[in-house]
């Protein structure tokens, strides 16, 4: 349950509408309580807050909410555009990051916050008639000043941080590093195995959950599944991981033996979540595709950016470096807390490797320099491995660099792009010889 609702408060947290509206509310709040605050003082208690008539009151909060109003529909301008361009240019995955930028949110819900701020004071101005003294609130008034001054500088923050954040690099890195902490996360490097045991064959009905919605399964809480199994579940098989497309056809899990229906159905359910895209909070396997769409429409004719592209393979050889020296949860395991037997569906190192390099590959045949720094990625990730005495992925890596290298020298232009290119290959297989 517990990962269940902190999948929701992140989705909430990362929509456009939620941090935006809070902010909003907030200075809605603080209108109605230096109205209030304004009451209670009085006309006379101002000292040395805005002391103007009703009319200059008037004057001054309806060109602050005229300003930003305009100022609010430029920005929301501006990030439409921005995800647009980000969307076509590099790759359309990274356009929920943009949507969840705190900065982006906070500065749009200031700007429509400080709009309805003026709007709730600018309603309680009133003239000095002679049936009815006037009202004008001192206190409000002047914070309405003050929060313009603070809008501006807003303004600016967010011009610079949108000039910055759909640069190349930024987009790459931050990719990356949001892969290489998530690394961190599933792959420590002190492996819990928690009493890892070998698989059984089990000969009774198995209670088989599928899925209520075609989608990407975002997130797995194994944890809570296993604690939420009702009494007497021997053994669980979860046959998906995260990052998988499922429909209603597709088997989530299989728990046995099939008693207590009702329940089981709804733990499975309750601890896989499907969504309409992929999380890379969870997900590495995403973040690595993300760097290797990036990179690969670099090098489309269009774009034609191989610089974009090799930036991308940097950040590619960091995760799998990372990967190539984590050790990798065990399949079939028993939780020592309800001793039910565990199999659970896991990403392989090959899976990593091929959705980093396969695509890049192919539509790097014709420029060696990105084939060059492929190869020489693949060769350092190789070292890791031996390193760390992981040598059984070292056939996965040269397999990959001859698949990446033979297309390459058929197309190389001159003689010179390939001496590069098998030197190249010749040092990324190394790893490989030398086991």
């Amino acid at each position: 349950m517990l990962a269940f609702l902190t999948a929701r408060r992140r989705a909430l947290l990362n929509g456009f509408w939620f941090v935006p509206g809070a902010v909003a509310l907030a200075f809605a709040a603080l209108a109605l309580g230096l109205i209030a605050t304004d009451r209670a003082l009085g006309a006379g208690s101002t000292g040395f807050l805005f002391d103007g008539d009703a009319g200059a009151a008037r004057a001054i909060l309806q060109t602050i909410a005229g300003s930003l109003i305009t100022v609010a529909g430029l920005s929301f301008s501006l990030t439409v555009v921005i995800l647009v361009l980000v969307s076509g240019q590099f790759t359309p995955r990274s356009v929920p990051a943009f949507l969840s930028d705190r900065v982006t949110q906070t500065t749009a819900g200031a700007f429509v916050g400080v709009f309805a701020y003026c709007l709730l004071v600018l309603r309680t101005v009133r003239d000095e008639e002679a049936d009815a003294s006037g009202f004008v609130p001192g206190l409000s008034v002047t914070v309405a000043l003050g929060l313009a001054i603070v809008t501006l500088g807003l303004l600016l923050l967010f011009i610079h941080h949108l000039g910055t954040s759909i640069q190349a690099s930024s987009i790459v890195s931050r990719i990356g590093r949001e892969t290489l902490n998530r690394i961190e996360q599933l792959y420590p490097a002190e492996l819990d195995e928690r009493e890892a045991v070998a698989p059984e064959r089990a000969e009774d009905e198995a209670l088989t959950v599928y899925a209520l919605r075609p989608g990407y399964v975002r997130a797995i809480a194994l944890d809570d599944l296993v604690v939420d199994l009702p009494p007497g579940c021997a053994r669980l098989h979860v046959h998906v991981a995260t990052g998988d497309f499922v429909t209603k056809e597709d088997v989530l899990a299989e728990i046995w033996p099939a008693t207590a229906r009702d329940e089981g159905v709804r733990a499975v359910r309750r601890a896989i979540s499907i969504g309409d895209e992929r999380d890379t909070r969870e997900d590495v396997l995403f973040g690595i595709r993300q760097l290797a769409e990036i990179a690969t429409k670099a090098l489309s004719p269009g774009i034609n950016d191989p610089t974009t592209a090799v930036t991308a393979i940097g950040y590619l050889r960091a995760t799998l470096e990372l990967l190539a020296q984590r050790p990798f949860p065990p399949g079939t395991r028993r939780d020592e807390r309800t001793r039910i037997t565990v199999i659970a569906t896991q990403r392989a190192f090959d899976e990593y490797v091929r959705g980093a390099f396969d695509e890049i590959g192919r539509y790097a045949t014709g420029n060696a320099s990105v084939v060059v720094a492929l190869l020489d990625a693949i060769d350092t990730i190789g070292t890791a491995a031996r390193r760390s005495g992981y040598r059984e992925r070292l056939s996965v890596l040269a397999r990959t660099a001859e698949a990446v290298a033979i297309p390459a020298l058929a197309d190389a232009r001159t003689e010179r792009d390939r001496i590069l290119i098998d030197a190249a290959l010749t040092q990324a297989q190394a790893p490989t010889a030398e086991s």
